[in-house]
């Protein structure tokens, strides 16, 4: 058996947060459609900036598209969940999430949508891939070059061995393929867009805003962070954990663990056995 026919038989869920209709999901759908078992379950519209939100208490449509892709009107985390749990025990080898109409670097990582369709899906079990296409605000977007970067990393992703609670953030900059500088693995930086709010329209006294900033702002970062390695022209890609909590060495952890029960319960409180 051929290496063609044994990926052929991979399972790839595709996710964004653009939407289903978007260009930068349908790019990466025509790339790698002839090579693996590709199945598309995105938002029915654009959801970006949704995070990691659900749709909880609300019913939502779904629509069928076609025989293996769906439209799911609710968030990137609902699509996933949607993939895995209602279409008949449906479960992929490795999900991709994108390719989204911007960059994911910074701190917009814990807002985007398009991370969220990765991190979801590692909540999962899962081996999954956030991809984004950094650029400029009128410029022409080269999503073939994201998808090209991805399709090339996708037989490495399914055999890389890979810690549980993982997932891969992948940022493309907006050039033609043969003027990318190499894919380096980076620090996910603290960039950030700035924040600004503009009324556009008055009625009887209501005001309705809208955050119109746009400016990345470049915090002091070290130099192998995401942003810088996306304005040297090289792809970036990190690997980001779920677990949040820093680590610290036991004696301090005992040491703030004493203080924390004499305050709380008094000085003569008798510690519960370890």
């Amino acid at each position: 058996m051929t290496l063609k026919s044994d990926l052929s038989k991979t399972r790839i869920l595709l996710v964004n947060d653009d939407g289903i209709d978007a260009p930068g999901i349908n790019c990466l759908y025509e790339t790698i459609k002839d090579h693996y078992d590709v199945q598309v379950v995105a938002p029915l519209q654009e959801m970006s900036g949704s995070g990691c939100g659900l749709t909880v208490h609300e019913e939502f449509e779904v629509e069928r598209r076609g025989e293996r892709n769906w439209a799911v009107d609710g968030t990137p985390a609902d699509c996933v969940k949607f993939a895995l749990m209602a279409l008949d025990g449906y479960r992929p080898d490795l999900v991709l999430s994108g390719i989204n109409n911007g960059g994911n670097m910074g701190n917009s990582v814990f807002y985007s949508g398009t991370v969220a369709g990765a991190m979801e899906s590692a909540f999962f079990g899962l081996k999954a891939l956030a991809v984004s296409l950094s650029h400029k605000k009128d410029s022409h977007r080269c999503f073939e070059t994201a998808a090209r970067v991805v399709k090339e990393l996708v037989p490495w992703l399914l055999t890389s061995p890979q810690e549980p609670r993982t997932f891969w953030n992948l940022n493309v900059p907006n050039i033609v393929f043969d003027d990318l500088r190499g894919i380096r693995y980076t620090h996910h930086g603290t960039s950030f867009y700035t924040d600004e709010f503009a009324v556009v329209r008055e009625i009887d006294g209501r005001l309705w805003y809208k955050n119109v900033g746009t400016h990345s702002v470049l915090t002091p970062e070290p130099s192998n962070s995401d942003d810088l390695a996306v304005d040297a022209d090289s792809a970036s890609l990190s690997l980001l954990k779920m677990d949040l909590t820093v680590d610290l060495p036991e004696i301090a952890r005992k040491t703030m663990e004493k203080t924390w029960d004499k305050r709380v319960f008094g000085p003569d409180r008798q510690a519960a056995p370890e």
